[in-house]
C-alpha cells in the first residue's frame, strides 16, 4: 500500500463508510485510493464547508465519526467553520488535507516566505485552536503513527475532531502490507473512587429540600448508556430537572420529571425551576451565557451549584461564581449514582414544581401572532411534529428557525440538534445531507431560515444527484429575525442589514431548478396530512417579517424574568422561594 491507499484501508476498518469530499490537486491521489476501495464510498461536495457539517453530522446520527478529505489552501481552510462545529459540540470528526510536496514547501526551501508551493497553506496551525489535535506528517512512518494517535484522540474523553495534513509524497509513499492500529486505552475509575464522588454528591444534597438538575450533553456525548443512566437516576428518584438545547436530545422528553430546556430562549417555567431551587446539580453542561444570561451571578440565584464534567478547564470557569465542582467522566457513572440516595424534597417545593409544569412545559405560543392575526412559527412546529417518525433526524439550522424549533419541539427517539456552541447560518442544510447518507430509510428534516438557506445553497445538488428525500422547511420571515429583534431593543428598529439590504430568492423557483418539490405555506391548513413524503421538498412557511422570538431574557435580566413581561404580581406568584423580588426597569420596546 502506498500512503493513500493506508489511509482509505485505515478508514473502512474503523467503520467509516461514506467520506465527504470535493477534490484537488493535492488530495486527487487519496481520493483515488478511496475511490478504487472495494468497500469504501465517497460522495461529493460543492463547497468544503458543506462536507465538514456533514461530517459533523455523521457522528450525532451513527456513533462513528464523519470524515472529510480537502485539498491544500482555500479546500483546507474552506473546512474551518465545520470543523468549529464539532469542536464546541465535543463531536468527533476527521479532516484530512492533501498538501503540497515537501520538497516545495517554504520549510524545505529554508525560507521565511508566505507561500512558496501553489496553494501552499499552514493549515495545521490555523485549526489548532478549533481541534483536539492537528498535524502534518512528513514521513509513511509519521503517518501510520499520527492515524492512529489523531483518531484515537479524537473519541476519547472529552471528544472532538482532528486534522491530519498529508504532503502529496507522503500519500504516494510506499507503507507496505501492515496497518497498525490499537484502540485507545480505556481508563474507568475504581470502585473507591465511584464511593467519593456519590459521597460528594450526596453531601451537596444534604440540607436542601428544593433539588434540581440539568441535563447537559456529556451524559449522551459519554454514550447512550451513560445517558440512560443518568435518566433512571433521575426518575428513579422523582427528582426534577430541565436540560440545555444539546441535553435534550439524549433523553424522553415526555418524562414526568422533566421540565424544559433552559436559558436565554429557554422555557419560562424551566428558568423559574433554576431560580427558585436550593440546590442545583449540573451533569455535563458548560453552562454558556446563553444558559445562564449575560450576568452569571443572577444564575441559580436561590442556590448552590454542583457542576460534573469531563473537562477540568470547564469547571475552572466556574471560580468566579463559587460553585462546587467535580471533574469526572460520564463513562460508567451510572455506578455513581447507583450509591446516591434520593434527596430530600419538601412538599412545597413539590406542589411548585407541578404548578410550573402544567402552568408553562409545552405551552410555547406567540402573543405576536395572536395580536396581529399572522402564522405562528410555534403552532407550525407543533403542527409538523404531529407528523415526524420516532426514529427521526431532526436538525436545527440557527436564528430564529433554530430558536424556534427547540422552543417547541418534544422528542421521543428521535434525533434532534444542531450545532449549538458555534451555530452558524446554513449548518443545518448539509448536515441533513450527512444525515440521509449514513441513515437510509430515516426520515430527515432541516429547519432552517430564508437568509441561513442561503448560505449553502449549492449542496441541493447533491440532495438532487442521490435522491435524498430530505425534508427542508424554510422559516421565511424576509430577513434576520433573530437580529432584528435586537435592534428593535438597541437600534429603535433600523433594520440595517437585516432588513434593509437583506433579500432572499424566490424558492419556488430554486427548488424547480432542483428538482425538488415546493409547497408554501401561509397558514396551518396548508400543512398537507403528509408533509414529509414524497421524496425531496421544501416548505416554505411564510411568517410575518415582525414575528419576535418568545420568551426572550433580554440583557442584563435574571433568567426568571423573560420577555414578554409578567405583570408584578404574576411574576412574585412563580417565584415564591426567590428572596428578592426586585426587577429591571423595563425597556420602551418591551
Amino acid at each position: 500500500m502506498n500512503g493513500s491507499e493506508y489511509i482509505a484501508e485505515f478508514l473502512h476498518q474503523r467503520g467509516v463508510s461514506n467520506v465527504f469530499l470535493m477534490t484537488g490537486g493535492a488530495c486527487a491521489f487519496i481520493i483515488d485510493a478511496i475511490e478504487r476501495h472495494p468497500q469504501l464510498g465517497y460522495t461529493c461536495f460543492h463547497h468544503e464547508q458543506g462536507a465538514a457539517m456533514a461530517a459533523d453530522a455523521v457522528w450525532r446520527t451513527t456513533g462513528i465519526p464523519g470524515v472529510t478529505v480537502a485539498t491544500s489552501g482555500p479546500g483546507a481552510t474552506n473546512l474551518i467553520t465545520g470543523i468549529a462545529c464539532s469542536y464546541f459540540d465535543s463531536i468527533p470528526s476527521i479532516h484530512i488535507t492533501g498538501q503540497i510536496n515537501l520538497r516545495e514547501s517554504a520549510q524545505y526551501l529554508g525560507a521565511d516566505v508566505r507561500q512558496a508551493g501553489f496553494q501552499e497553506t499552514k493549515i495545521v496551525d490555523m485549526v489548532r485552536p478549533i481541534t483536539k489535535y492537528a498535524v502534518q506528517v512528513t514521513s509513511g512512518e509519521e503517518l501510520r503513527r499520527e492515524l492512529e494517535k489523531a483518531w484515537n484522540i479524537a473519541i476519547s474523553d472529552r471528544k472532538g475532531p482532528v486534522l491530519i495534513d498529508v504532503p502529496m509524497n507522503v500519500q504516494q509513499e510506499d507503507m507496505g502490507s501492515v496497518l497498525q492500529y490499537a484502540p485507545p486505552a480505556v481508563s474507568s475509575r475504581s470502585a473507591s473512587e465511584d464511593t467519593a464522588i456519590a459521597q460528594r454528591i450526596s453531601e451537596f444534597f444534604r440540607g436542601g429540600e428544593r433539588p434540581l438538575a440539568i441535563f447537559g450533553a456529556g451524559p449522551g456525548l459519554a454514550g447512550a448508556q451513560e445517558a440512560a443512566a443518568v435518566e433512571a437516576f433521575l426518575n428513579r428518584h422523582g427528582i426534577s430537572f430541565v436540560a440545555s438545547w444539546n441535553g435534550m436530545r439524549y433523553f424522553d422528553n415526555y418524562s414526568p420529571n422533566y421540565h424544559g430546556t433552559i436559558g436565554v430562549y429557554g422555557n419560562r417555567g424551566a428558568n423559574c425551576l433554576v431560580q427558585n431551587c436550593d440546590r442545583l446539580l449540573v451533569l455535563g453542561s458548560r453552562l454558556d451565557n446563553r444558559q445562564r444570561g449575560s450576568n452569571t451571578k443572577l444564575f441559580a440565584i436561590s442556590a448552590e451549584v454542583l457542576a460534573i464534567d469531563v473537562d477540568g478547564e470547564e469547571l475552572r470557569k466556574y471560580a468566579i461564581n463559587e460553585y462546587r465542582t467535580i471533574q469526572a467522566n460520564f463513562a460508567g457513572f451510572g455506578s455513581v449514582l447507583d450509591q446516591v440516595p434520593a434527596p430530600v424534597q419538601s412538599p412545597a417545593w413539590r406542589s411548585y414544581v407541578g404548578q410550573m409544569h402544567a402552568r408553562y412545559f409545552g405551552k410555547t405560543h406567540s402573543q405576536f401572532a395572536e395580536r396581529s392575526g399572522t402564522l405562528s412559527p410555534y403552532a407550525v412546529i407543533e403542527r409538523l411534529s404531529e407528523y415526524v417518525t420516532e426514529d427521526a433526524v431532526v436538525i436545527g439550522d440557527t436564528g430564529a428557525a433554530m430558536c424556534w424549533l427547540f422552543q417547541t419541539f418534544l422528542r421521543r427517539r428521535q434525533a434532534i440538534f444542531t450545532a449549538g456552541g458555534n451555530s452558524p447560518m446554513g449548518y443545518a442544510l448539509p448536515a441533513a445531507i450527512g444525515a440521509a447518507l449514513v441513515q437510509p430509510g430515516r426520515q430527515v428534516i432541516a429547519v432552517i431560515g430564508d437568509g441561513g438557506m442561503q448560505l449553502n445553497i449549492q449542496e441541493l445538488q447533491v440532495i438532487r444527484e442521490h435522491g435524498l428525500p430530505i425534508t427542508i422547511i424554510v422559516m421565511n420571515n424576509g430577513g434576520y429575525g433573530i437580529i432584528k429583534q435586537f435592534q428593535d431593543l438597541n437600534f429603535a428598529g433600523r433594520y440595517a442589514a437585516t432588513g434593509h439590504g437583506y433579500s432572499c430568492p424566490d424558492f419556488s423557483k430554486l427548488a424547480e431548478a432542483y428538482g425538488i418539490g415546493y409547497q408554501r405555506v401561509e397558514q396551518l391548513e396548508d400543512i398537507a396530512a403528509s408533509p414529509f413524503s414524497g421524496g425531496a421538498r421544501l416548505i416554505d412557511v411564510i411568517i410575518h417579517p415582525n414575528t419576535v422570538l418568545e420568551p426572550k431574557l433580554e440583557l442584563g435580566n435574571p433568567l426568571h424574568d423573560q420577555f414578554p413581561y409578567l405583570s408584578d404580581s404574576e411574576f412574585i406568584a412563580d417565584n415564591p422561594f426567590v428572596a428578592d423580588h426586585q426587577r429591571k426597569t423595563r425597556p420602551a420596546a418591551a
